[in-house]
């Protein structure tokens, strides 16, 4: 049931991805025929809200990162083209104003559990271990099987040792997290879903783990730093997948 829906978001993100490029294909080639065209369709913020289409219709507006994304482009969309609202001074109080109250309305999380196959962590058990109010710049050993990260102007430290890891999931706003597995251990395929804007995630993994980005974002980047040793075996039964969205962001990926 999950991979079919898995199957169907990725079908309606190809469908509105293709839809997308032949919008954008047909404008371009009326502005080059000397149709009029509005200025405003070929400007950055306007990619910026046709990428956060694209993400909503990809992952059925599950995550925030479509809204982040659309309504970035739109903010300063307008500010561009109607530069006597002034807007652009507002930017920042409105984006902290907007988390604050996304926080108060966030539904409580105390009954989480694990989808190990389908990539949604609706109903986790969250441990002491997995308090999301971490302090800054804190490690802290967890041994529980899942994972529960939530950077917010701050910065997470947490050293993985569970020797069933079931995945998790990171948000990080406006901060950073750096999470150990070097010394946990998966068997299959384990999933962790990324939720980043204007943030960044560093995670520390077994050289001998394949790691599979499935990360759609815009002004973001996956790298892959591991020291890979040449007799390491690479073990298939170990597979670690990264989904999820990042809005100017980054995941750095390393060993030691």
């Amino acid at each position: 049931m999950e991979n079919t829906k898995n199957y169907r978001d990725r079908e309606s993100g190809r469908v509105v991805g293709g839809l997308i490029l032949v919008a954008v294909g047909a404008a371009l080639l009326l502005r080059n025929l000397d149709f009029f065209m509005p200025a405003w369709l070929f400007t950055w913020p306007m990619i910026l809200i046709l990428v956060g289409i694209y993400t909503g219709f990809r992952h059925s507006f599950r995550n925030n990162s479509w809204f982040i994304m659309i309504a970035v482009g739109s903010f300063f969309l307008v500010s561009r083209f109607i530069p006597s609202l002034s807007l652009q001074p507002l930017f920042w109080p409105i984006v902290i104003i907007g988390l604050g109250v996304a926080f108060i309305l966030r539904p409580p999380r105390n009954n989480w559990g694990n989808t190990k196959t389908g990539g949604d962590y609706t109903k986790w058990k969250t441990t002491p271990a997995e308090s999301v109010q971490d302090p800054v710049n804190i490690a802290s050993l967890d041994s529980s099987d899942y994972l529960l990260v939530r950077s917010v102007f701050s910065g997470v430290n947490r050293n993985i040792v569970s020797k069933n890891f079931q995945g998790g999931q990171i948000t990080s706003v406006f901060g950073g997290a750096e999470i150990d597995l070097s010394q946990a251990d998966i068997t299959g395929q384990v999933i962790i879903k990324l939720e980043i804007a204007f943030g960044g995630v560093k995670l520390v993994v077994p050289p001998h783990w394949t790691v599979q980005n499935e990360i759609d974002g815009i002004f973001h980047g996956v790298d892959d730093k591991r020291n890979f040793n040449p007799s390491a075996t690479i073990k298939p039964d170990k597979v670690l997948i990264l989904k999820g969205s990042a809005v100017f962001g980054g995941i750095e990926i390393r060993s030691y």
